[in-house]
């Protein structure tokens, strides 16, 4: 994880000298979340907390839960998310075509489904890791006031630069020469405008995370005014012809977005923001399947890199990642756990935002976790299925799911409110049956393949 492409929060220009990295840093979230403590005070902590939640759900019984390899059938979600475009312009040049809008959204829907051609340059310790996020993207069709639109708005401004102040929010405003946001609730906003300061193109974009604080509730902070995305004018769309300098040529391919959306869906950089640090290695992105990383890449794609050596199952950075510091040309994938957290963060936090759920039936061999003392097993003399929990920990914990050997729900999400569970099996045709029981996140805990047959 080296300094991703041109994303997530930065400062802009060489802030702090370090000898064996580049200082400059495109992506402004390290300085917008400082400001954010500043802010409102306790803001770090009650991130960190929320976004553990998110990252690693709660798991109960822990000593009794084990991995098997089984194969069962299950509902996979694919959700779409509008997008509304505010791209503000001082000078002709920075009222960018619709044709690299287009195409940016070409590259979301690429990269977050792994779709991308690159995906095969992706080194082979990584390769298992590396997941589809199932989120797709599209133009705004339908406006607040419910009127036609195609998702993109272009306004005249006084302002000649929105990076002069470092990290700031005026582009939000109207009353500041912005534009104000459509409902952040039901969009995601980006913001398309001149970040340079003092004609360096150091900052690239920013992202506010969706995390709540204690002095507000999740939805009034995920609904607030300063919610979405903000890139640099110049870095948008693939080949953008704009991007002129060593820098931003590194970062043309289109995945500033790709990296900025990640932090607006709760992912952090891969070396956690630490790299200033002494200890460059004492904190992590919290996700499992990303190795521990010291310091962001100096936008190369130097694959020898190792910033942190673990004691323990070591391994290189993932220069790969999306939310590295690396160039485009080297980024290729998010991880399954990266998956997971932004999926999370549209279940969790915001909640609204997709306008479509695409759900697939879908079987499959995979790992799944399931619980050493529960036990699952057809009574046909008395046309029953008996569900046994050994521990009374798992009491209100789990729901049950039956579904037929092509998919088909035949029993729908079944709360088990005691240890000793029977149901009717009475109008269930003579076969082959799936049962999966499920944690209150929707994790399999377990699943088993039963067979109903009638005794006369």
């Amino acid at each position: 994880m080296r300094k991703l492409l041109l994303i997530t929060f930065s400062f802009f220009v060489s802030i702090i000298a370090f000898s064996q990295i580049n200082e400059t840093e495109p992506c402004g979230q390290r300085e917008l979340i400082d400001q954010l403590e500043k802010q409102y005070p306790g803001f770090k902590k009650q991130m960190d907390v929320d976004y553990l939640k998110t990252v690693h759900p709660k798991v109960t019984i822990e000593s009794r839960k084990k991995k098997i390899t089984d194969t069962i059938y299950y509902y996979d979600t694919i959700y779409t998310i509008p997008v509304v475009f505010h791209v503000l312009y001082s000078v002709p040049s920075e009222n960018i075509n619709d044709s690299l809008l287009l195409n940016q959204i070409e590259v979301l829907n690429r990269d977050f489904r792994r779709n991308n051609a690159d995906s095969v340059n992706t080194r082979a310790v990584f390769k298992s890791r590396a997941g589809d996020i199932r989120i797709q993207f599209e133009l705004a069709k339908i406006d607040p006031n419910g009127k036609a639109t195609n998702g993109i708005i272009r306004k005249p401004t006084s302002v000649t630069s929105w990076g002069s102040n470092g990290v700031n929010n005026n582009m939000k405003y109207s009353s500041a020469g912005g534009n104000d946001n459509w409902n952040p609730l039901k969009y995601m906003n980006i913001w398309v405008c001149d970040l340079t300061f003092k004609n360096n193109d150091g900052l690239l974009g920013f992202a506010y995370p969706p995390y709540g604080h204690p002095s507000w509730g999740g939805t009034s902070w995920v609904g607030g005014p300063d919610q979405g995305v903000v890139l640099h004018y110049k870095v948008v769309g693939r080949n953008n012809p704009l991007a002129s300098t060593p820098l931003l040529a590194a970062a043309n391919n289109g995945r500033v977005a790709v990296h900025e959306v990640g932090h607006f869906l709760g992912l952090r950089h891969t070396w956690a923001d630490d790299q200033y640090q002494f200890n460059k290695c004492s904190l992590d992105d919290f996700i499992d399947d990303t190795p521990l990383q010291g310091v962001g890449s100096n936008f190369d794609c130097n694959k020898n890199l190792n910033t942190c050596i673990e004691p323990t199952n070591d391994m290189p950075d993932m220069v790969e990642n999306y939310m590295d510091y690396s160039t485009h040309q080297c980024q290729n994938l998010f991880t399954k756990h990266q998956a997971i957290t932004m999926r999370n963060a549209l279940t969790d936090f915001r909640k609204d935002l997709p306008i479509k759920t695409e759900i697939i039936v879908k079987a499959r061999i995979y790992d799944t976790i399931v619980y050493n003392e529960v036990l699952i097993y057809p009574v046909a003399a008395q046309s029953k299925l008996v569900i046994e929990l050994r521990n009374q920990d798992l009491l209100d914990n789990l729901s049950v799911e039956i579904y037929n050997m092509i998919g088909q729900p035949v029993l729908a999400n079944q709360t088990i409110v005691k240890n000793f569970t029977e149901l009717s099996t009475m109008k269930f045709p003579p076969a082959t049956y799936i049962v999966i029981l499920r944690n209150p996140e929707g994790k399999v805990v377990r699943n088993k393949k039963i067979v109903i047959d009638r005794v006369d």
